[in-house]
């Protein structure tokens, strides 16, 4: 098992245990669980970003003891109004800093962003 200091700018931290094997994205999960906290993004002593949630903690450099800064990402969502009473409208959820957005609702009203 692999330990790994996570802390947030308020101070507040935390001493996670995962296995060697684990990747970037097994270590945010464990610390969004663990903050409480939805979207978080994870960045390494030297200022480097973990951005990539396939990478391993091997190839990623992370070692045994090291600290971690996490900031906490906003989420914004918006929404399309219900056009008539059988046709509703979309969703749309990105969080500012993070290269992902989610979409849901009518797929004509903007629920699938898959060819984005």
């Amino acid at each position: 098992m692999l330990q790994v200091n996570i802390s947030l700018p308020s101070g507040r931290s935390e001493k996670l245990s995962l296995p060697e094997s684990s990747k970037v994205g097994d270590l945010r999960t464990l610390a969004q669980k663990a903050f409480r906290q939805g979207f978080l993004r994870l960045v390494m002593s030297d200022g480097r970003l973990l951005a990539d949630p396939q990478e391993s903690l091997q190839t990623a450099g992370i070692q045994e003891g090291d600290t971690l800064a996490a900031f906490a990402l906003q989420a914004r969502v918006a929404a399309t109004k219900k056009l008539c009473r059988n046709i509703t409208g979309a969703f749309a959820l990105w969080c500012q800093g993070c290269d992902r957005i989610l979409t849901w609702g009518h797929q004509q009203n903007g629920g699938d962003s898959s060819a984005v």
